[in-house]
């Protein structure tokens, strides 16, 4: 019978009130779960790689075929869950886009494998990284390409709100106002899904330089040129889309909170704009409050 509803919610942390037999979680543990659920079928999602699915015939929790955590209790298979130190209970919430973004950044040192792209020193600090876009992704990209060692600038078409101005600072990256004056970088990340922004700026890349497109948007149009393509190729320019994490991922975006933790506490907090109670939910999802960054529906205290 086909499902008239489905429960929203893909972005959840949660804390164990029962397990069954045989499970390794224990009632209290601090825990959050993975979205996508692969097809059984596919290789890639047969081996825990469902992000890859072949086949598409995947469900998403809260988003495609599969209720979602917005509720008060769920029940879930443990190879879906991740465990989230007690310390991270107030940011926890982050590691699912964040795990989107560990592997948007794996993938990018994999390709570039085929370069000799550290700096002398082994480093990426001679890199600088363009992450257009500031919303949750773009600052979380941010965060972790600054962890990773680069120089990284976050670009918007407008100045940044206070939260954006706090995050940017807290973690030692400048915010830029997309203009003529930019210098040219190695990496551009684009979280907005703005075609104009975007090839605005691959003229700029560096010969060997990467692109991470992850932001999807639409009715935004611009035409692609022959010389475009033609300098792409012959500048050695990879361009590689990202979307979905697998388990490895989220537990490597628990392990970079973890560090933050203690590296960007105000980053952390300030990323956290607001909570609600369920009976807001609603309201909350309608409207936008100017600078929000994350909405944490909070079911308990």
């Amino acid at each position: 019978m086909k499902k008239d509803r489905l429960v929203l919610g893909h972005e959840a942390i949660g804390v164990v009130e029962a397990v069954g037999s045989g499970v390794e979680l224990r009632k209290g543990d601090l825990v959050v779960p993975i979205v996508r659920r692969g097809c059984g079928v596919c290789l890639n999602c047969k081996v825990g790689r469902q992000d890859f699915c072949e086949t598409g015939n995947f469900v998403e929790a809260g988003i495609r075929g599969q209720d979602g955590f917005m509720r008060d209790y769920f029940v879930d298979q443990e190879v879906y869950m991740v465990r989230v130190p007690p310390q991270l209970r107030e940011v926890g919430v982050l590691s699912e886009p964040l795990s989107n973004v560990v592997k948007g950044v794996e993938e990018l040192f994999t390709l570039q494998r085929r370069t000799l792209w550290t700096c002398e020193d082994s480093t990426f600090q001679c890199r600088t990284a363009f992450v257009i876009g500031s919303g949750p992704i773009g600052l979380l990209f941010a965060m972790t390409l600054v962890t990773e060692g680069f120089n990284v600038a976050v670009l918007n078409r407008r100045d940044p709100n206070e939260v954006e101005s706090k995050v940017t600072e807290a973690i030692g990256v400048k915010f830029e106002k997309l203009g003529d004056g930019l210098p040219s970088p190695d990496l551009i990340v684009d979280t907005a899904g703005s075609p104009v922004t975007l090839l605005k700026l691959l003229s700029k890349i560096k010969n060997n330089g990467a692109v991470v497109l992850f932001g999807t948007t639409s009715g935004e149009r611009e035409e692609i040129s022959a010389d475009l393509i033609t300098e792409l190729v012959e500048r050695n320019i990879l361009v590689v889309g990202s979307v979905n994490a697998s388990k490895e991922h989220f537990a490597k975006a628990v392990t970079y909170l973890s560090l933050w933790h203690d590296r960007f506490p105000e980053a952390l907090r300030t990323m956290i704009t607001s909570e609600v109670k369920p009976e807001e939910a609603g309201e909350a999802l309608r409207s936008k409050t100017k600078g929000e960054v994350k909405t944490v529906l909070r079911w308990s205290q």
